[in-house]
């Protein structure tokens, strides 16, 4: 089964390939997260793929450690997914709050990552991050 999403304007939409449909979204607490009231979703061993309409309107954010990529839509200003490469292997997370899943997630968790090493950060990525294709390039 898949779960679809895409930002408010469909620029950047995503079809995630996932069994387990009872995931708790994490909401980042930092400034940028909460300023676009993100909260993400991942499970290791699943797989998503994106595919952008526009190329010039999909913008890479980095900040705080500058460690991940958040990729947003330049046109309704979402971001809806966030990756990161480890050893030649894309890995992401994507907003819970831009997924259309009829079982509905849980409520997010507040989550607070800002005092992890970059180290401590890519094994978690490693650990608990989906394989993300970026699909028309």
């Amino acid at each position: 089964m898949s779960i679809r999403g895409n930002c408010s304007c469909k620029n950047i939409q995503i079809t995630w390939q996932l069994v387990d449909h009872s995931l708790v979204p994490r909401a980042c607490q930092c400034d940028y997260c909460l300023s676009k009231s993100a909260a993400y979703v991942s499970k290791s061993g699943s797989r998503f793929e994106v595919h952008i309409n526009n190329h010039k309107l999909h913008k890479i954010i980095q900040h705080g450690s500058n460690s991940a990529d958040f990729h947003e839509c330049g046109n309704c200003g979402q971001v809806v997914f966030v990756t990161v490469e480890i050893d030649d292997e894309l890995y992401g997370a994507l907003n819970a709050n831009l997924l259309h899943n009829k079982f509905g997630f849980s409520e997010a968790v507040k989550a607070n990552f800002s005092n992890q090493s970059a180290e401590q950060k890519i094994q978690r990525w490693c650990q608990n991050w989906s394989i993300a294709v970026i699909l028309n390039k």
